[in-house]
């Protein structure tokens, strides 16, 4: 899984980036990527800087942010993770993702996700996100933990300054889904297969 150590000594940063971090360091967060569940766009030994809070609700799909892990297990540790679902929006996760019974395209995500780890939401609540790693066989998320809420969103990540090979602003995907056209709110599924209701386990595992 793709997690996140809150640094204490910064490393050399490009002469840049430093200025602007020193500028506003209130409103940013440095972080750095331990895990694999976010490769290929981040590798472990990145380097980040991440506007603090959730994104803004328009602009949210495909931003990577940083949330910690909710779970008795998870000790609070601070995971980066992808948004793929948002407010109001109904999802299937299992041999890919389907939003609102279409098709989510992901040339960003690779892996498949285990059996155990098969969700279904009817709808997500207001201000509710649904986070998945990039390599979804080696993460630790939304599948397993549920909808994350804004206020649990500790920040957004903008930039990578480390290893300066890799550095840049790191721009969220354009959102592509195939199949039928959109379709009003209050129908979110007509014509696509139904979401299941949300269960902490996979239905087949015998637990809810």
């Amino acid at each position: 899984m793709t997690f996140a150590r809150a640094l204490f000594v910064v490393p050399p940063l490009l002469v840049g980036i430093a200025g602007a971090v020193a500028a506003a360091r209130r409103g940013w967060m440095r972080v750095e990527v331990a895990g694999e569940s976010m490769t290929p766009a981040l590798l472990p030994g990145d380097f980040l800087v991440l506007r603090r809070g959730a994104p803004a609700e328009a602009n949210a799909f495909g931003q990577i942010v940083a949330t910690r892990d909710p779970r008795a297990e998870g000790d609070g540790r601070l995971l980066l993770k992808r948004i793929v679902g948002l407010p109001g929006e109904a999802l299937r996760v299992g041999g890919g993702v389907q939003v609102n019974g279409r098709v989510l395209l992901e040339a960003y995500a690779h892996g498949e996700t285990p059996m155990e780890q098969h969700r279904g939401i009817n709808r997500l609540g207001s201000g509710e996100y649904f986070l998945l790693g990039d390599h979804r066989g080696a993460s630790t998320d939304s599948r397993d933990f549920g909808p994350v809420p804004a206020a649990r969103i500790e920040g957004t990540a903008a930039l990578r300054y480390w290893p300066p090979r890799r550095a840049g602003r790191l721009q969220p995907p354009e959102r592509r889904l195939l199949g039928i056209a959109d379709r009003p709110a209050s129908d979110p599924v007509a014509g696509g297969p139904a979401p299941v209701t949300w269960h902490d386990h996979a239905p087949e595992s015998g637990k809810s």
